[in-house]
């Protein structure tokens, strides 16, 4: 191999990171966590990276212009919120003089808020970047993606009849096979059969015959990559997972089969910037003054409107729309939470500690209504990065942020004899694996259908037409299989020094190193729900898309070791010998809150276990009242009992595409003592995390919540948000025309992409948007110098807050203003003048 052929390959990989940058990350339905599918352009400011994906996407990067103005007219959005945001893009504007027009005075700022609400609508944006197919035939570019899905499916995807040359990995095994494809012209099929035996030599040769110069090969090779984005993500995910496939392979097919294709390059026609016609300065006062006021202007008003106007180009509208919007809701938070009293701090007899997760916030709400209990909020994996593996073996799960790497194992174990369980629980898992191996065989379904088809039907009937009645059954004849039995947790070779300081990042976090009651709970979540592939996702994101119970036992378990509490004492923790600590975990379908390892109960406190469940109990009935308000098909009359019920039977129901919303509504993170939100009805929006910054003096606790629960947060912010802006190019389109794909993913129909994000049913209802696409607002109760340390010091804060990832507002006390983070420091938030030269110079 000479010097220069290395050259070119070691340069060829380097331009496919880089045009894969564009990708988002795709983690498997076993473990799908939210991600935001634009973190590779987060080092460009949001406008800037949606802009961008718009390029290379097709997609548009906010809502509607036609449904912020629908907003404006319910009042979601008013006069005040545009002209603030107006004022803070255009500073200069506020100097010019006054403008006549049609006989009508009117501001500079007035100018663009009439054309906000009455400008014609920005043209629909669309894919810049293509590849020679796309701009030869729209059928030849289809024919490409669908062989390249059919075999990354069959790569990938399982079942029981394997590629072919599957240990060869994806290109060796692909040329082979391809060879003989007879779909393919026998021009064609000659063609591939010229193909190197490396995969790189396959990505240049193609290139080179399809006439990519070296200055547009990144660009390129983009533009293939985001033909199928969905599957091109789940390789570049499983790249260093030993998956037998990266880009490099995968993209040596895609330019093969194109450069097969298209022999002659010189047909191709000539790139064009395919960006849509956008009316003039002076055009758009033309048709504003028309949809106006019918009038004709002088010319010498005409120029100077069409000055004004040009000031914000109609591309950039819709995301001063997208602020204003977001500026309402988070100047109606920011009073809310300034108009809280401080309340003196009172013991409870109770503690809870739950997941920050938006959907806790209600459990809180409500269970602090019942009175003597005080609630924290911590990330759902209580500060335990523990690999777990349950009683009945099986693969160990990674219960821990992905930010993070477990460090312990912990493996359950049985307190009394389990043979009983365990033999129940091995045959209906081999029965169950045994249908869904038949199902997915492609003889089996038909043997299944002659077996059991008798039995099935009316199992499938009843399962729909009864899903309570048929869960409860189940569950039923299940505990008589494989009766329940107690079991303890194993925590192998964990040092003392260790679970100390698990214990101590978990209290100190959360402010709580004084006045414990006589019960501390931890409450995990989880989501029971039937025949979901998105499971995952509404299960605990900080475990990892799995319940947070294994977690909680955990943590339980560390706290309430003698030894723990006393090595916390010498920290200034004292835990009083009588708090018991003990686990839960709420499900989010039902509402339900189970508390768990019962039999680790002393005599002394099952008084107060009985009324923490009664209590939870009551909380989780009006929770459940509370959340059938927004649940399509659930009862009007919403007595506590009637809704309680019917959220247990939608998380049973096998047809229900709407079990529960998730995290859906997503639009801040508080970080701050509970008495600067308790007493607030937040609907379920915030993420919750409790801070005190007296016992955090050097901000170690707020330099972890930042750099941790808050990305994290980040990104489900980010996967709800595109997946309601981009549903095409980020979402999951229909579950109702759901195939899954093995443990990869979901493809709508028969073939195609991998779908990306969220289906529809998670994030709208019909024409109605469940969730309300905003980006995260983070609200800190803490020294304002400390904040900016702490960004100042991490790179990926930087980029999160001064790309306008994130925004901020801040105080230092209860007794304190709140203060917006700018460029220039910060200011009051109410101040709409808080930029500098610079800022103005970047905004214009």
């Amino acid at each position: 191999m000479t010097t220069a052929v290395a050259s070119r390959r070691a340069q060829l990989r380097t331009d496919i990171r880089l045009a894969a940058r564009a990708l988002p990350t795709h983690y498997p339905l076993g473990t799908f966590i939210a991600v935001n599918p634009l973190a590779g352009l987060q080092t460009m400011p949001f406008e800037q990276a949606v802009r961008r994906a718009s390029d290379v996407y097709g997609m548009s990067g906010t809502l509607t212009e036609d449904l912020f103005r629908a907003f404006y007219r319910q009042g979601r959005i008013t006069d005040a919120d545009l002209d603030a945001v107006l004022m803070r893009r255009h500073p200069n504007l506020a100097d010019e003089p006054e403008l006549e027009l049609a006989g009508r005075t009117m501001t500079a700022i007035e100018l663009l808020r009439a054309d906000l609400l009455h400008g014609e609508s920005a043209p629909e944006p669309v894919r810049r970047f293509t590849t020679h197919a796309e701009r030869v035939s729209a059928r030849i570019a289809a024919d490409i993606d669908a062989r390249a899905a059919t075999w990354c499916a069959a790569f990938l995807g399982g079942g029981n009849w394997p590629m072919p040359g599957r240990d060869k990995g994806f290109y060796l095994a692909w040329r082979e096979l391809v060879r003989t494809e007879r779909s393919l012209s026998r021009a064609v099929r000659r063609r591939l059969r010229a193909l190197p035996d490396r995969a790189e030599d396959a990505v240049l040769a193609g290139l080179d015959a399809l006439g990519v110069g070296e200055d547009d090969r990144i660009t390129y090779l983009q533009a293939h990559l985001t033909r199928l984005p969905g599957w091109a993500a789940h390789i570049q995910w499983g790249a260093d997972r030993a998956a037998g496939i990266d880009l490099l392979q995968y993209l040596a097919m895609r330019l093969s089969y194109e450069a097969a294709f298209l022999p002659d390059p010189a047909s191709v026609p000539a790139a064009e910037p395919r960006r849509p016609a956008i009316p003039t300065a002076r055009e758009r006062v033309t048709t504003l003054l028309a949809a106006t006021t019918g009038v004709t202007v002088a010319e010498s008003e005409l120029t100077a409107a069409a000055r004004i106007l040009a000031a914000m180009p109609v591309a950039a509208r819709a995301m001063v729309w997208q602020q204003a919007f977001e500026g309402h809701y988070q100047d109606g938070l920011l009073t809310a939470l300034a108009g809280t009293p401080s309340l003196p701090r009172r013991t409870a007899h109770t503690q809870l500690v739950t997941c920050i997760d938006t959907r806790s916030e209600g459990l809180r709400r409500h269970l602090e209504s019942r009175g003597g209990y005080a609630t924290f909020g911590f990330a759902g994996f209580f500060a335990v990065a523990i690999r777990f593996t349950g009683l009945l073996g099986g693969d160990a799960a990674d219960l821990c942020p992905v930010l993070v790497s477990p460090n312990h194992d912990v493996d359950e174990r049985a307190a009394a004899d389990p043979a009983r369980l365990i033999r129940g629980a091995t045959g209906l898992a081999a029965a169950e694996t045994a249908f869904h191996t038949a199902k997915q065989s492609l003889t089996g379904p038909f043997t299944l259908a002659e077996a059991a088809g008798w039995l099935a039907a009316p199992l499938a009937a009843a399962k729909t037409a009864a899903p309570a009645a048929v869960g409860t059954l189940r569950h039923r004849l299940r505990d008589l299989v494989a009766p329940p039995a107690p079991t303890v947790l194993a925590i192998k070779d964990m040092p003392l020094a260790e679970r100390v300081l698990f214990a101590q990042t978990v209290l100190q976090s959360i402010g709580l190193v004084r006045d414990f009651g006589r019960l501390l709970v931890l409450c995990g979540h989880h989501s029971t729900t039937e025949n979901n592939p998105y499971q995952a996702s509404l299960d605990c994101g900080a475990c990892g898309g799995q319940g947070g119970g294994p977690n909680a036992r955990t943590a339980a378990l560390i706290l309430n070791d003698p030894a723990v509490r006393d090595e916390l004492r010498g920290t200034g923790i004292d835990m009083p010998a009588d708090t018991l600590v003990v686990a839960a975990v709420h499900d989010t379908a039902t509402d339900r809150v189970t508390v768990l390892d019962p039999h680790l109960i002393p005599g002394s406190h099952r008084a107060d276990i009985a009324r923490l469940e009664a209590d939870l109990g009551a909380a989780g009935d009006a929770l459940a009242a509370e959340r059938c308000a927004d649940l399509p098909g659930a009862p009007r009359r919403r007595s506590t009992g009637k809704a309680t019920r019917h959220v247990a039977a939608r998380s049973l129901d096998w047809a229900q595409v709407y079990p529960e919303w998730g995290l859906a509504g997503n639009a801040a993170f508080i970080i701050s003592p509970r008495d600067v939100s308790a007493g607030i009805d937040l609907q379920r929006r915030v993420f919750l995390h409790s801070y005190d910054a007296d016992v955090d003096a050097d901000g170690t606790a707020l330099e972890t919540i930042m750099t941790a629960p808050l990305v994290v947060a980040q990104w489900i912010n980010c996967q709800y948000y595109f997946s309601t802006v981009a549903p095409d190019a980020f979402g999951a389109g229909s579950k109702t025309i759901h195939n899954v794909v093995g443990d990869a993913g979901v493809i709508s129909g028969h073939v195609g992409d991998l779908r990306l994000g969220l289906p529809r049913q998670s994030v709208r209802f019909g024409d109605k948007l469940i969730h309300e696409p905003q980006r995260l607002l983070a609200v800190i109760q803490a020294p304002l110098d400390r904040i900016d340390t702490i960004i100042d010091r991490n790179p990926s804060l930087r980029q999160l807050f001064d790309n306008d990832w994130v925004s901020i507002a801040a105080r230092e006390s209860i007794h304190d203003s709140w203060h917006r983070r700018t460029r220039s420091g910060w200011r009051s938030w109410r101040d709409i003048r808080d930029t500098t030269t610079e800022d103005k110079e970047m905004m214009l």
